[in-house]
């Protein structure tokens, strides 16, 4: 089944796993994906998270000065267990 997903790219691979840890130390959800086929961006990691958090990244990532190339909403698979 394809969700909306939120997906954040970024222009370095340190930059990526800057967010991944911001998060985790925040408590904000997602995980680290390879970039879907239908975005380019600079490294090949992406953040997928909820769309409707999309204001929470856009203010965690600026406040502590994590760059990011985008945010765009994809439609990807979702796997259930």
């Amino acid at each position: 089944m394809r969700k909306p997903s939120l997906v954040m790219t970024f222009p370095t691979t340190a930059a990526a796993m800057s967010c991944e840890e911001l998060c985790g130390k925040r408590g904000l959800g997602g995980r680290m994906i390879p970039v879907p086929a239908q975005i380019s961006a600079g490294c090949g990691l992406a953040w997928k998270a909820a769309p409707e958090d999309r204001g929470a990244y856009e203010a965690a990532l600026s406040e502590a000065g994590v760059p990011f190339e985008a945010m765009t909403v994809v439609e990807l698979l979702e796997f259930v267990r």
